[in-house]
């Protein structure tokens, strides 16, 4: 029912709960009771006596005949789709599917997540129904070497899928996160199975904000949302999840055959901190310098006082040297 009530409330305006149960063959209690199970997870519900209920324009459930129906006909069958109601990570999954001998290309998206995953081990903040919790499964050759700067590319064809729905200032923080108005938005999580020396998976995680509101205690840095943006733009989750694949699929298909260097240029149009002072600490070793933006291969390029140092994803953070 769930599904239903909310395609009858994309469209942004009031409904009652009792046109909403006539329309659903429900009771108006069961409408008000499916309702509030969202509202006290989080999700951006408003109810006003006498008028009703009403959710942002174009926020409704994940389904996957709608996204495909966003999907350019060619591609409706590229990817193995799986999608869940909540589940522990996307990741999680998508390494269970990959061990278990799945070698095609699948997707994974779910409505929440139990356990959700950054870098480094951080829980991923993962509400019900507010949120995009992806997981993209891609079969390479050639080893680890030829992956490289491929969480890069990732954030790139996030942030140009967002700008096509609307969202203007959207930016990259090397090496895995975007920033709206300098806040985390999204969060990417490239992680390999298989042999790192010839064939192999690789599990792209992406996590998006879109109509989260309230901020989870798990969050431990500034964050944004699509929502809370305040940018009047799309917010269908099934419409975005099409258009980042659709990206995805066609800068796979050229980052198999040229590695990063085509899309170096537009990485650094995007970064947030181009040009900027910047401090880089990996473990117990912390750099500082000037960000002169990334090189062919993903590695960011530091202009200390001892020249220009690359340093190379990893377990590795990048803030902002305050001291300048």
């Amino acid at each position: 029912m769930l599904h239903l009530l909310l395609a009858h409330l994309s469209d942004g305006k009031f409904h009652s709960g009792e046109r909403l149960g006539e329309s659903l063959g429900v009771s108006r209690a069961a409408v008000w009771k499916a309702l509030k199970r969202l509202e006290d997870d989080g999700f951006p519900l408003q109810r006003i006596r006498g008028k009703g209920y009403r959710i942002p324009r174009g926020a409704r459930l994940l389904d996957v005949s709608e996204i495909c129906r966003h999907l350019p006909e060619a591609l409706r069958t590229r990817w193995e789709w799986h999608v869940f109601q909540e589940i522990d990570s996307t990741n999680a999954e998508a390494h269970r599917c990959v061990s278990q001998g799945g070698t095609s290309a699948m997707v994974f998206v779910s409505e929440a997540q139990r356990a959700g995953r950054g870098r480094r081990g951080r829980e991923w903040a993962s509400p019900f129904g507010q949120n995009i919790y992806l997981t993209l499964v891609e079969p390479f050759s050639g080893g680890a070497q030829r992956l490289e700067g491929l969480s890069l590319l990732v954030g790139l064809c996030l942030v140009e899928a967002l700008e096509v729905c609307g969202y203007r200032g959207c930016q990259l923080k090397w090496p895995n996160d975007v920033l709206l108005e300098g806040h985390k938005l999204a969060g990417i999580l490239v992680e390999i199975a298989g042999d790192l020396t010839s064939d192999c998976t690789v599990i792209i995680g992406v996590g998006v904000n879109v109509l989260m509101q309230q901020s989870p205690q798990s969050i431990e840095q500034p964050w944004t949302s699509l929502l809370l943006s305040g940018q009047n733009a799309e917010l269908d989750r099934n419409r975005l999840v099409a258009l980042f694949v659709s990206r995805m699929s066609a800068g796979l298909e050229q980052f198999r055959h040229e590695g990063f260097a085509p899309f170096v240029s537009d990485w650094i149009a995007r970064d947030a901190w181009h040009r900027r002072q910047v401090c880089v600490t990996s473990g117990s070793n912390v750099l500082q310098g000037t960000n002169l933006g990334v090189n062919h291969q993903g590695a960011l390029r530091l202009m200390t006082g001892d020249g220009e140092v690359l340093v190379n994803g990893g377990e590795v953070s990048l803030r902002l040297d305050n001291a300048s």
